[in-house]
């Protein structure tokens, strides 16, 4: 997944907690167990996210019913 700028933003998950970067800023958030994500980011509560994991576990997507999903793929 990429910035406005092209920049990438990047996730990084260690354990139920994650956490996304982009542009100096940082993102937490939490995953369980059933792939639930909840985030904050710059002030905005997202809730409701179900994270995907693609069958040879190289990306990521996170649908938001808030929005279109962000897809993350490992570099």
């Amino acid at each position: 997944m990429r910035d406005p700028n092209g920049d990438a933003i990047v996730m990084t998950v260690p354990g139920s907690s994650l956490s996304v970067g982009y542009q100096g800023k940082s993102c937490p958030g939490t995953i369980s167990a059933s792939m639930a994500v909840t985030m904050a980011c710059q002030g905005e509560a997202l809730s409701g996210g179900h994270a995907v994991a693609s069958g040879d576990g190289q990306s990521l997507t996170v649908d938001w019913p808030q929005g279109k999903p962000a897809r993350y793929v490992r570099p």
